[in-house]
């Protein structure tokens, strides 16, 4: 069994979008990216579906193996906070 880690992001669309990219999610209309990062047991929002923004802002979230530092040009957001918004896994 796995234990799983999940890590809750907000910032600007792009960053979030390329934030994702960089392990493997790809966007609506996007083809498929080469290989999903060995870490990563899923994302939110899943491969193929739009970002939530609210107001400018991005909130995504992934699960993974242990901790993931946020990539360039986004923070970690309130878990409880990006549960009402985004939900969970």
């Amino acid at each position: 069994m796995t234990d799983w880690t999940m890590m809750c992001w907000q910032g600007p669309p792009a960053a979030a979008a390329d934030g994702l990219r960089q392990f493997g999610w790809s966007g609506p209309g996007e083809g498929p990216s080469d290989a999903i990062d060995a870490r990563i047991g899923g994302f939110i929002p899943p491969i193929g579906q739009p970002i939530v923004t609210i107001e400018g802002t991005a909130f995504v979230a992934l699960v993974a193996t242990g901790p993931i530092e946020p990539p360039s040009g986004l923070a970690p957001t309130d878990p409880d906070l990006s549960r009402s918004i985004i939900g969970s896994f």
